[in-house]
């Protein structure tokens, strides 16, 4: 059986759609590990990926490509109050907010934590780091139908979708 395929629109043809939008949600991302939160920085292709949907990157400033490793006070200090949280990662079971409280409870400190704005990935149902090189306009569709509903409201999500 054939997997349905979102309508193509090439990442350009999405940044155009996209580039009216009036407000820039924040966004950050990333989790704590062993004691350090992990993200990426603010020259890396998923900061990139922000912006083109429309999105303000929490470290937008940040000069790193790569991976980068954060104290939690350095985190709640910069997305504390942002609108969006993005976490990919590989979960037995059905990911939640209760179980992102259970593994941390300064979690539920967060604003997109208290307003329900986690953006999701489950790698163990979702072929991600596979299949999002050779389709990054699908993961760009994702981010802007949850930053900017409205302008995709047609998009059915691949690869990212907000927590229920």
């Amino acid at each position: 059986m054939a997997a349905i395929m979102p309508e193509k629109k090439g990442p350009a043809t999405l940044q155009k759609k996209n580039s009216l939008v009036k407000r820039r949600p924040t966004v950050f991302s990333g989790e704590m590990r062993g004691g350090n939160w992990y993200a990426v920085g603010g020259r890396s292709f998923l900061a990139q990926l922000f912006r083109d949907a429309g999105g303000d990157y929490f470290l937008k400033e940040n000069e790193e490509s790569g991976g980068v490793t954060l104290d939690y006070e350095t985190v709640y200090t910069n997305a504390a109050h942002a609108d969006y949280w993005r976490i990919v990662n590989s979960f037995e079971g059905e990911y939640s907010y209760n179980v992102l409280k259970e593994q941390d409870n300064r979690y539920t400190d967060f604003d997109a934590w208290k307003k329900h704005g986690v953006i999701y990935c489950n790698m163990k149902e979702v072929p991600f780091y596979e299949r999002m090189p050779v389709e990054p306009e699908v993961v760009l569709a994702d981010f802007i139908h949850v930053f900017h509903p409205d302008v995709l409201p047609n998009h059915k999500p691949q690869y990212y979708h907000l927590l229920k």
